[in-house]
């Protein structure tokens, strides 16, 4: 006689953007007939929304004494307040003043692992323009190298002036600028 395989099961897995930088691992309860069991589960660095990891044995127990399921985890990244993502890119939109689009300046652009990078803003940078951050995305498939950080530029338009700086564009107005 045939023994016959458990059901697999299937749960969302909701993990962070950081998660998905570093790897993590997770811990979910699994109700069993009244006791939960808790499974340990290791979440690879750069998995992605859609992609399935399978705890094998982990699913529900076989009606024969066969073998139990399978547990299959379908992995969800909730979106992040200054980060999206394609693939191993991030992007991110950074304010500039009106004055560093127009001069350039220094600025520091925060990173997903927390970090603060120094960056030059060209003379004469056009709203919308994009900075590209080399290997500060994600890490692309296992061991892979990190995808670039995509920076937009927002330049900041003041909604009220001090009088200075009122007739300060005044002046600017009446050369063309």
């Amino acid at each position: 006689q045939q023994q016959v395989k458990g059901n697999d099961l299937s749960l969302e897995l909701p993990i962070t953007l950081n998660e998905a930088l570093t790897g993590a691992e997770k811990t979910i309860s699994l109700g069993r007939g009244g006791a939960a069991e808790k499974v340990s589960v290791k979440i690879p660095p750069g998995i992605e929304t859609g992609k399935k990891l399978r705890v094998s044995g982990k699913g529900s127990p076989s009606p024969m004494g066969g073998p139990p399921g399978d547990l299959y985890l379908l992995i969800k990244v909730e979106p992040h307040p200054v980060f999206s993502r394609e693939g191993a890119h991030l992007s991110m939109d950074l304010q500039i003043p009106y004055s560093s689009a127009v001069f350039g300046a220094e600025v520091e652009v925060p990173t997903l692992d927390g970090k603060q990078l120094k960056v030059k803003v060209p003379p004469g940078c056009q709203p919308q323009a994009k900075l590209r951050l080399r290997k500060q995305g994600l890490p692309e498939g296992r061991g892979g190298e990190r995808g670039d950080l995509l920076v937009k530029i927002v330049v900041a338009v003041p909604k009220e002036l001090s009088e200075e700086q009122q007739m300060l564009v005044d002046k600017l107005k009446e050369t063309g600028l």
